[in-house]
């Protein structure tokens, strides 16, 4: 059960981003030609506030939007590759990469966008962090559908930087996934294969908790390896990757996967000599 400290913050936070819900919700019914209902998701959603939008009692689309009164003050450190964007940036490369995905069904529809809000189709499946902490023996099926979603995805031109499994939706019945939240820009001083690199890498270090399938994958790090081999280019296994500790520390504790890994990222540096 919700603490009641924390139910109150979240309706203070809600009751502050009213007149925004009002408007897009008015905005939406010009749109559809009936009556909306916008519903808060049940948890807070990062930076921005997210509802479900319902038409005739069915949700139809989830609406993201900026509020007022959210500060961004997540520590960044020096060798971060991404950072929060503010938020028109951080509407707009949600956009973006729904725009590229959405053709090939690797994320959500996009539907509607004004300045401070954005709607996207509904899909009504679950999280893969959900679905891996139920299901860890099946990590290696996930990751084999994992990877070449991730290989596509960058071959479109889109770039995630925080993807863990939270950010990837898996339709349990199809096993079909997609990807969401994109809630990051790079810095300047790390290129698209560093990004690219850092997509696979922030994806592996989530998946060695064990609660989602840490020891299956320590079990049989080869496995690992053919996988990646199967999907990462050329270019990316050639990134300089002496950044990624900052943020990967779950895959800096194991030293002898990292040694594994960089027959695929052959700059990944061995975490027993970093100082």
């Amino acid at each position: 059960m919700k603490s009641p400290m924390r139910w109150l913050k979240r309706h203070k936070e809600l009751k502050k981003n009213a007149s925004r819900r009002i408007e897009v919700e008015a905005a939406l019914e010009r749109r559809e030609g009936q009556k909306i209902k916008l519903s808060p998701a049940a948890a807070k959603g990062g930076y921005d506030e997210i509802y479900y939008a319902s038409k005739n009692g069915s949700r139809f689309a989830v609406v993201r939007i900026n509020s007022e009164h959210k500060i961004i003050n997540d520590p960044i450190g020096s060798l971060d590759p991404g950072i929060p964007l503010g938020p028109v940036d951080r509407l707009n490369r949600e956009w973006d990469a729904y725009v590229q995905l959405a053709p090939g069904g690797l994320s959500p529809e996009p539907l509607w966008r004004s300045e401070h809000a954005i709607a996207c189709s509904w899909l009504p499946w679950e999280r893969l962090s959900g679905y891996l902490t139920k299901n860890r023996a099946e990590l290696w099926k996930v990751l084999s559908n994992v990877f070449p979603l991730i290989s596509t995805m960058h071959s479109l031109g889109v770039i995630h930087l925080d993807l863990n499994l939270g950010n990837i939706l898996i339709d349990p019945n199809s096993e079909k996934l997609a990807v969401i939240d994109f809630e990051f820009g790079p810095v300047e001083w790390v290129n698209q294969e560093q990004q690219m690199a850092f997509d696979y890498l922030r994806l592996i270090d989530d998946c060695l908790k064990p609660r989602r399938g840490g020891k299956v994958l320590l079990e049989d790090p080869n496995k690992l390896i053919e996988l990646l081999g199967e999907h990462v280019p050329e270019a990316t296994r050639n990134a300089d990757l002496h950044f990624v500790y900052s943020k990967l520390q779950r895959l800096q504790q194991q030293p002898e996967l990292c040694v594994l890994l960089q027959t695929i990222f052959i700059n990944l540096p061995d975490p027993r000599t970093e100082e």
